[in-house]
């Protein structure tokens, strides 16, 4: 089997790309890297050392459209964690930031703190419960 080594990047499509670009770099401390225009439209990348988010808007994406998690396509994004320490740092940065969350809520499936962007696309930062 071909070796994969993570997710590279995701690309969102958002109904405007700056916007978009401003809240995940001041979230999560993200630099743009890239600001063009081409075929498809205005298009914005922020990179960190661990992962790049690319913002793209289609001619087609209204301006008044937001995400839904029930259609087609993303449900959700979920950044992993360490553990519950880090996702309490990150509750106090989103806080910090003025960015409504869930809290940390345990199940299960390990510790959630469930957040949205501009565009309602729903995010996570997750850490898996401990194995043993």
């Amino acid at each position: 089997m071909p070796e994969v080594l993570g997710i590279g990047h995701i690309t969102l499509t958002v109904s405007d790309v700056k916007r978009s670009a401003e809240f995940y770099n001041r979230v999560l401390d993200t630099q743009t890297v890239l600001d063009v225009e081409d075929e498809y439209g205005p298009f914005v990348v922020d990179a960190s050392p661990s992962f790049v988010l690319g913002f793209r808007k289609h001619e087609a994406t209204s301006q008044a459209d937001v995400f839904a998690p029930s259609r087609v396509g993303l449900d959700h994004c979920g950044f992993h964690v360490a553990d519950r320490g880090q996702l309490e740092a990150w509750e106090a940065r989103l806080d910090e930031q003025g960015v409504s969350h869930s809290g940390v809520v345990e199940d299960p499936y390990g510790l959630h703190l469930s957040f949205k962007d501009p565009d309602n696309i729903a995010l996570e930062f997750f850490c898996p419960p401990e194995q043993g």
